[in-house]
Order: C-alpha cells, then sequence, then structure tokens
C-alpha cells in the first residue's frame, strides 16, 4: 500500500454537528486543499501542528470546510476511491493530534460544518461531491478540507451509557455507521443564525424529460440544519430524506444589500448516493414567481400566500411562510414584514364605504347648519308678524 493510501487509512471523519452549539470534534486529523500545505512539515507520532501556522491557513483560506461522521468504519482506497482521487490531485497533511489549538469557525467567516452518514461508499461521494463544489464556488486550491472525528459532549455519552445499561435488548452492529436525526417538522432553524418556518411541509415536483412523468416529493423528513454566512449572500442548507439512493438538498439563499435581505432564489440539489462517481440527479436553481420576500436586518417575514420557485418543470412550493436570517444570536422571530400590505382590496373597499358615509354626513350637518330661525316672534300683546315672500 502506498504511504498516502497508509496515512488516508489512519484517519476516521465524524457525524453530526449539535444544532447552535460549539462544534465538537477531535483527531486525528486530515488538512487538504491549500496549496499552501505542500510547506507544512508532517508532524511525527506524537508531534503536533502549530496552532500559529494552523490559525494562518483558516485564515488565509477562501472557505474551510469540516467533514464530520460518527461511523467507526476505517477509510480505505477500496471503500473511499473518489475521495482517494482528491488527495491524489491535492497536497494534504496528516496529523494524530486528538484536538485543536483553535476553531477554524473562529478564523474563517466562509467555514462550515457537513455530516456524513450512511453507508462508506455513500459517504465518499458526498465527501468528494461537496468539496468539488467548494472549489468550484472559492476557486481550485483556495478551499481547506478539514477530516476529523466527533467528539460528545460528556452529559450526552452519560445519557447514552444510562440508556444502554436499562435497555439489555437493545444492540448495535459493531462497525456499522449511525443513521442521521430525522426531524419530522417544518421547521428548518440554525439557533442564532437562521429560522425558517412553514405550515406544512415544502413540495418539490420534477418532470422527467425522458418519459414526461411528474415526480412529487413532500419534504417531512430533515436532516440537522446548517447556516453559510457571508458578506454578501447567506445560505440555509437543509437535507432531506427522499429515497433510501436520494439525497435532496434546498440551499435558501440571502442576499443582504444596504440593510436589508431578501430571499428570491432556491437551489436545489439530488444526489444519487449509489453512484460511484457522485452523479447528480438534480441540480439547479429556482426563482420566485412574483415579488421576493424582503425585510429589513433583524426583522423578520412572513407570508399567508403560497411562494412559488420554478425554474422550468422543477416547482418547490412554500406554504405559509415566516423566516429570518442574520438573527446575530437571537433564538426567536422579530417583528414581522408582512407580504399581504396594508392596501388590499378589503381594506379599500372598507375606506370607499367609509368615505361616502363621510361625505353623506359632512352634507347633513352642513345642511342642518344652514337653516336660520326667524329673529322675531309673535305674542298676545303685540301685533301680528307678516312675512312677504317674493317669488
Amino acid at each position: 500500500m502506498q504511504p498516502r493510501v497508509q496515512l488516508l487509512a489512519l484517519a476516521v471523519i465524524a457525524g453530526a454537528l449539535v444544532q447552535g452549539s460549539y462544534a465538537y470534534y477531535s483527531g486525528p486529523f486530515l488538512f487538504w486543499g491549500l496549496s499552501e500545505l505542500k510547506d507544512l512539515q508532517t508532524p511525527g507520532a506524537l508531534a503536533e501542528l502549530d496552532d500559529k501556522v494552523l490559525r494562518d491557513l483558516y485564515s488565509n483560506a477562501a472557505a474551510v470546510v469540516i467533514f464530520l461522521r460518527n461511523g467507526t468504519t476505517k477509510l480505505s482506497e477500496d471503500s473511499f476511491p473518489a475521495f482517494k482521487r482528491i488527495l491524489d490531485k491535492y497536497e494534504y497533511v496528516y496529523s494524530p493530534q486528538q484536538m485543536l489549538g483553535s476553531n477554524p469557525l473562529d478564523y474563517n467567516v466562509n467555514a462550515e460544518i457537513i455530516n456524513l452518514v450512511g453507508a462508506p461508499s455513500q459517504q465518499d461521494v458526498e465527501l468528494s461531491a461537496l468539496f468539488r463544489d467548494s472549489a468550484e464556488n472559492y476557486g481550485e486550491r483556495k478551499v481547506l478540507g478539514i477530516l476529523a472525528n466527533q467528539l460528545e459532549e460528556p452529559h450526552v455519552l452519560q445519557k447514552r451509557e444510562a440508556k444502554a445499561r436499562e435497555d439489555f435488548s437493545t444492540s448495535t452492529t459493531p462497525g456499522s455507521p449511525t443513521e442521521e436525526p430525522e426531524i419530522a417538522d417544518s421547521k428548518y432553524d440554525v439557533p442564532g443564525k437562521v429560522i425558517l418556518v412553514v405550515s406544512t411541509p415544502p413540495v418539490l415536483k420534477m418532470l422527467n424529460d425522458s418519459d414526461e412523468v411528474e415526480t412529487s416529493y413532500v419534504l417531512s423528513e430533515h436532516t440537522l440544519a446548517t447556516y453559510d454566512a457571508r458578506e454578501r449572500e447567506s445560505k440555509l442548507i437543509v437535507t432531506f430524506k427522499v429515497e433510501d439512493s436520494t439525497k435532496l438538498t434546498l440551499k435558501f439563499r440571502f442576499d443582504m444589500d444596504s440593510g436589508y435581505w431578501s430571499m428570491s432564489k432556491v437551489d436545489v440539489f439530488a444526489m444519487d448516493t449509489k453512484s460511484k462517481d457522485g452523479a447528480k440527479s438534480l441540480d439547479t436553481t429556482l426563482e420566485l414567481e412574483g415579488k421576493a420576500p424582503y425585510a429589513p436586518l433583524g426583522a423578520s417575514y412572513a407570508c399567508s400566500r403560497q411562494l412559488v420557485f420554478r425554474n422550468g418543470t422543477t416547482v418547490l412550493t412554500l406554504e405559509n411562510i415566516q423566516v429570518q436570517p442574520a438573527m446575530e444570536g437571537k433564538t426567536k422571530f422579530d417583528s414581522a414584514w408582512d407580504c399581504i400590505g396594508f392596501t388590499t382590496a378589503p381594506i379599500l373597499s372598507g375606506l370607499f364605504v367609509t368615505t361616502i358615509m363621510l361625505a353623506g354626513l359632512t352634507v347633513a350637518i352642513i345642511a342642518i347648519l344652514d337653516i336660520k330661525p326667524p329673529n322675531r316672534f309673535e305674542s298676545r300683546t303685540g301685533k301680528q308678524l307678516t312675512f312677504t315672500v317674493q317669488e
């Protein structure tokens, strides 16, 4: 086995990130992708990479992508052929250290963490495809990839150990990958960063050009959401469970400009996890029909109407939405801008009727005020009053 493959076999990637908290992960670590890595010396068996050097790598990279998996399956050339081809193309460094002195998310605004679950072949396809997408977006040899193990919080481990002692009938097969948690609701949030809520699950409809058969997906189950925050554009990334061999991801794009945010596009990414080369069954951008949701930064947007995002025969519908990005640490919606403005048809009708009634009342009051009573009155002792009327 070649030295690079031996190094690859020592690294283990880990999975699910706890939402809204610090990214808990441990080594060994595998760094690749940046051209600066060729000048970085590989540490010895017990040595650690210099933390200042790592901080410089985080800061100089256009983006940092941390891949995590909590499975116990070791990496090998047979199980991860696509990732092996990536390592053959880029410079990489392996470090046996168990912890990093600094968090990459603190030094790069384009840093994100991606869960990898399922069988090794599925993880290989997802890892390779997502890293290629990052390289296309930010530039070749400008993206730093990091491979690490998940380090769970102590109280989570204690709860799992207690549950295992209580339930003797539950057992797991050693080496089997842990499934990613499935959430059966229509609330997609990264606490402190973004919240998107719809009343019913989103519906994605696609027309197969080959046989002209429409496929409809009700996206009722999703996994943990992630948020990619940038200066001019941010993305809420939500992955849905569709089929055993298909992984469907929606990327809600938020444009930030002049103190306002707007959401006019959604990227749809579908990948066949059984394909060895990471083939994409769908990769398109849908645009909203009509006026895009928008609000000032620090405010949410609410709409009871149906929002329709479309690109040709691919259509995504959202019902009764409320959304807010760039929440800056908040966990609840701020005051909402509603898509149904003040000048709706019922309100205009009411104002019209009220105006007519006020006009009639004004004429009546003016007519009453115009009545002039006589200034002289008859009496028993006085002369009878005589009025001359001229036509």
